[in-house]
């Protein structure tokens, strides 16, 4: 046996229709991209430059072990996806060493010249290096693979992992952020009916009034909560936009009133109407994240991903839960921010080539159906692969009904804006605002004006 592995830490387009952006990015947006991958690219060099040039691709020589680095605990969370690597590690005769990391630590070990030959990257993450040209252009490899091509994914999956028409990433999940699960034990108590897809926010709020316990600042049992940065969500389910165009931003729309309406609905949450616990009840309860609190049946309905199914499976008959999509926005339409893993190589990496292979295996349609074959079959997290993502969402209905709905959500996703211009923005100025506004310590209106002029300027290049 081959596989080795030691333990693991674990949009906004023009002020018109949203989805009419993001829908015409999908058509023209990831042309560049899918053409360049389809055979529209420059091919690069090596072992994808010589098939994408029309020669003969020599022979891949695998190293005695590959390096990755996953920011993610697949050792303990996901057998399946172990047990493709292993197929792949006895395949080509080669040992994966897979190691904790995390952005700082792979940028650092980029920057001193050391990195891994292959590093899992969230979509949001890692635009420096790509600017300082860390980062290598996958597009010439997907261009000359035969089994594997760019038409296969998500078309917006693609695009999140690409920066100036060069492909970074190759996707790994696909993660809508439009399930909305539900607690049944804490509903059928309160004698209130299940939330159901058609819901709005204020149906969604009402119910969240009611079902919250307790009167002070920290409830017994809360109405409402949502994964921490999913603010945009509120931005655009009232009707607002972050930028003006996702995929070359020169201006923040956070100080519109339609964008400030929706953030200060989600301070409403927490502040005035206190059905969603506030950054400080966080802090005090001292519960953890968000899945904890609703192991722990401390909320009634959550925002979550499609992948927090299986902490809810692990929590037995102790939590007995359902599953929709969060609600419409004001437009009586749906309007989700999505992320999504990618699985990237360094510059400089010693092995490209052999790294390429674990990529080309392990996402591409042969390594995920190995990898769904022999997980939990329970377990609800989507390929970026349409086909399968589509195919699991059918044989999921068996146990979670709107599965395919929450799949088919993807027509309705917007994405941040790329690059290291807007990584900073949020890091300098919109993250601090939302800190302050969610935690009661400053207004909305004022706060995000300032906020949106600190993000001009960034983008402007100041």
């Amino acid at each position: 046996m081959q596989f080795e592995a030691t333990s693991t830490q674990g949009s906004q387009g023009s002020q018109g229709s949203v989805r009419r952006t993001v829908l015409a990015t999908f058509a023209v947006g990831a042309a560049g991209v899918l053409q360049a991958a389809c055979g529209g690219g420059t091919a690069g060099s090596g072992t994808a430059g010589s098939a994408g040039s029309g020669g003969a691709a020599p022979a891949v020589k695998f190293p005695d072990t590959l390096y990755l680095t996953t920011i993610y605990n697949f050792q303990q969370n996901d057998p399946g996806f172990m047990a493709a690597a292993d197929e792949f590690s006895k395949r080509h005769n080669v040992k994966l060493e897979m190691a904790p990391g995390s952005v700082a630590d792979i940028t650092a070990k980029i920057a001193a010249g050391t990195p891994p030959d292959v590093f899992r990257r969230d979509a949001n993450a890692f635009h420096k290096v790509i600017g300082d040209g860390g980062m290598r252009d996958l597009t010439p490899y997907l261009q000359a693979a035969k089994d594997l091509k760019a038409g296969d994914f998500y078309p917006h999956l693609i695009k999140m992992q690409s920066t100036a028409g060069k492909l970074y990433a190759i996707p790994e999940d696909f993660q809508p952020a439009s399930t909305l699960y539900y607690n049944k034990t804490l509903l059928d108590k309160a004698g209130e009916k299940l939330p159901v897809p058609e819901w709005t926010w204020n149906q969604l709020l009402d119910l969240a009034r009611k079902v919250t316990r307790g009167s002070a600042d920290v409830q017994e049992q809360y109405g409402y909560l949502t994964v921490s940065s999913w603010w945009e969500q509120f931005v655009y389910n009232h009707g607002g936009q972050v930028v003006d165009n996702v995929e070359n931003a020169s201006k923040c729309l956070l100080d519109s009133a339609a964008s400030m309406d929706g953030l200060q609905f989600l301070v409403d949450l927490q502040q005035r109407w206190k059905v969603m616990p506030s950054p400080q009840a966080r802090t005090q309860a001292a519960i953890g994240n968000e899945i904890a609190w609703f192991v722990a049946n401390k909320v009634a309905t959550i925002n979550h991903g499609t992948w927090a199914t299986l902490n809810w499976s692990q929590a037995g008959d102790a939590l007995q839960w359902g599953m929709t999509l969060a609600p419409k926005g004001q437009d009586g339409k749906w309007h989700y921010q999505t992320g999504g893993a990618g699985w990237a190589i360094a510059k400089d990496a010693k092995t490209p080539d052999a790294s390429w292979e674990f990529i080309k295996w392990q996402f591409g349609p042969q390594g995920w159906k190995s990898w769904l074959a022999k997980r939990d079959p329970k377990v609800f997290w989507m390929p970026a692969i349409r086909a399968l993502a589509e195919s699991e969402a059918k044989r999921l209905e068996t146990f979670y009904p709107n599965a395919q709905l929450v799949v088919k959500s993807a027509d309705s996703i917007y994405f941040r804006p790329p690059g290291y211009k807007w990584e900073r923005a949020l890091m300098e100025a919109i993250n601090p605002a939302l800190a302050d506004i969610q935690s009661g310590k400053s207004p909305v209106r004022s706060t995000m004006q300032d906020a949106v002029r600190q993000v001009n300027a960034i983008l402007s290049g100041g």
